[in-house]
């Protein structure tokens, strides 16, 4: 465990944290090297989103990418977002991904991130960080907008894609 993770894990109580690749148990390491990402169900698109920081705090960048339920990438976006934490950029990334699925007028969506922290957080309503909370509660807002909607952790190597485009941010790339 990192020295953010035992940190985390003192102010948050009960947060699941996956482990590495390489550490932890043979199963685990053969579950992560082998998961591969998933287009939705039919009639359900899935946002992706991830947030990277050089030193955290640090220069920070967001991705995400919605696709259709045949894969299909239906728009990305890759953006600088000055100097932030790694849960600010996760948060943000998140944030951006909705207020696009908003204006695309998507009803049914599956999100999918590989921070446990922001995807607990937005299950639960609440963080134990005070400063995020405000930005926190404007994505919140928009979880009733959708019809369905499923929110789920995922390995780092299922979120690959939208990893590049944060990692393209925090370069101080933008894309759409």
């Amino acid at each position: 465990m990192t020295y953010w993770d035992e940190k985390m894990k003192g102010i948050w109580s009960g947060l699941i944290i996956p482990p590495y690749i390489g550490i932890g148990s043979e199963a685990n390491h053969n579950k992560r090297v082998d998961y591969h990402w998933q287009p939705p169900d039919v009639g359900w698109y899935k946002l992706n989103f991830d947030g990277a920081s050089r030193g955290n705090p640090g220069v920070a960048g967001i991705g995400f990418s919605i696709l259709n339920w045949e894969g299909r990438e239906i728009t990305l976006k890759s953006h600088p977002i000055g100097h932030k934490t790694n849960n600010w950029a996760e948060l943000a990334a998140l944030l951006e991904g909705l207020k696009i699925c908003k204006v695309l007028e998507v009803e049914k969506l599956e999100i999918e991130g590989d921070s446990a922290i922001i995807i607990k957080a937005f299950r639960k309503g609440s963080m134990p960080n005070w400063r995020l909370n405000a930005l926190l509660a404007r994505a919140i807002s928009l979880r009733n907008f959708f019809r369905r909607l499923t929110v789920n952790h995922i390995f780092r190597e299922g979120n690959k894609r939208v990893d590049e485009l944060a990692n393209m941010g925090a370069d101080g790339k933008e894309l759409p």
